[in-house]
């Protein structure tokens, strides 16, 4: 997945969320999956959430840990490409 500056990203409607200090557990209450991640991908899911598109939450973790921004797009792209496969969450092309 590619990151574009319009990608909006929604959690899909079935899926419960509980973030923590840990990190985040997700439930798919359609098809009974269980997914867990670390805080950085609790960090993700919370922008999902607010309806960030994916470009910016890579800046927005870029500028948090000090990364170069490639990076972050890369791995920002990654953890969401995962989450569509799973469907856990759908993406648009804009807002």
């Amino acid at each position: 997945m590619r990151l574009t500056n319009h990608e909006c990203l929604h959690p899909s409607p079935a899926v419960r969320a509980s973030v923590s200090g840990d990190g985040l557990v997700l439930l798919d209450l359609a098809g009974g999956l269980v997914f867990s991640s670390n805080q950085v991908g609790a960090r993700i899911w919370q922008r999902i959430e607010e309806g960030q598109p994916a470009r910016d939450i890579a800046r927005q973790l870029a500028d948090d840990y000090a990364v170069p921004l490639d990076r972050a797009q890369h791995d920002v792209a990654a953890f969401v490409a995962d989450l569509i496969a799973r469907g856990l969450v759908t993406a648009d092309p804009g807002r």
